[in-house]
């Protein structure tokens, strides 16, 4: 049986992961929990920073926007959509959907909570369709 455990915020130590220039906090993951069927983390996007565009093979996502306004760039390039999020939004991506994301303040960060169900990020089949974007 897996066990229940308590994972302390101030204990993970912030990574760039593979988005710089994005940074997170990989708070929930088969490396902090007893086998979970999901991933969660905080991330923090610096004041106008963007990530490159990407789609995930195995896993849906989903991002809670807890501080700030950014905009998310969704589907391939001849269809793509532009999307204002704000906080206590939330934008779920399913795999295979590209996406992205820039931040709309040049002063201000945006704070966020990702999850995906997959444990481990080398399990999610993470794609980049963009080369990254550095500010």
């Amino acid at each position: 049986m897996r066990k229940s455990k308590l994972i302390r915020g101030e204990e993970i130590k912030w990574e760039l992961g593979q988005e710089p220039p994005l940074k997170v906090k990989r708070a929930v993951s088969g490396k902090t929990a007893d086998s979970p069927r999901l991933e969660m983390k905080r991330a923090f996007i610096p004041p106008g920073a963007r990530n490159q565009r990407h789609y995930h093979v195995n896993c849906d996502a989903v991002m809670f926007v807890l501080k700030g306004r950014l905009k998310f760039f969704v589907g391939p390039d001849h269809e793509m959509e532009e999307v204002i999020a704000q906080e206590g939004d939330y934008m779920f991506v399913p795999a295979g959907a590209i996406h992205g994301l820039v931040n709309l303040s040049d002063t201000e960060p945006v704070e966020l909570l990702a999850t995906k169900n997959v444990s481990l990020e080398e399990e999610e089949g993470t794609v980049f369709v963009e080369p990254r974007w550095d500010k």
